[in-house]
């Protein structure tokens, strides 16, 4: 599957567990909204399918604020994606300097280690690290997976450190 595939089948199994976590509630789309700590709009959007991806902070907010856990939602919405890390992967070459302020300075979880372990695009981390991009939560979760952090560790610090601000809807 190509990307844009992949990102049209992550935005339906989202939606789809979106929607039979607010049935089971029982409540109203407002209440729902408010019990997981995610707007009533983007409820509505997700649900609708009106969404070009899966929101790290609605995936976060919803799949704990529910009572659920990431590894669950994970297994529900990236069903079709390699999660596992690569085993036999290659640093970029450095320069001599480059490879003495890695070797000495630059701890465990280089930006290359990341992206070798993960096979991330480099491109992609670098618009997540340096520009405006945002990290999908299969990202997220290859990234923690990369750092030996347990599914949600890095992510819940995240979140709580960089909320979503809900606006008056």
């Amino acid at each position: 599957m190509h990307e844009d595939e992949l990102l049209l089948l992550e935005i339906e199994l989202f939606s789809q567990y979106v929607l039979t976590k607010k049935l089971n509630s029982g409540l109203a789309i407002g209440a729902f909204a408010e019990s997981v700590n995610v707007s009533k709009g983007e409820i509505s959007k997700i649900i609708n399918k009106k969404k070009k991806s899966v929101s790290l902070h609605s995936f976060y907010n919803i799949a704990i604020n529910s009572g659920d856990t990431i590894e669950n939602v994970r297994d529900v919405v990236y069903t079709h994606r390699n999660l596992e890390l690569k085993k036999n992967y290659k640093l970029e070459k450095r320069t001599n300097f480059g490879t003495f302020m890695r070797d000495n300075f630059e701890g465990e979880n280089t930006f290359e280690k990341i992206q070798s372990k993960t096979g991330i695009d480099k491109q992609r981390l670098i618009d997540i690290y340096f520009n405006t991009g945002a990290p999908e939560p299969y990202e997220f979760l290859l990234i923690e997976k990369a750092v030996k952090k347990k599914p949600g560790e890095m992510m819940k610090e995240y979140i709580e450190k960089f909320p979503v601000k809900k606006g008056k809807e």
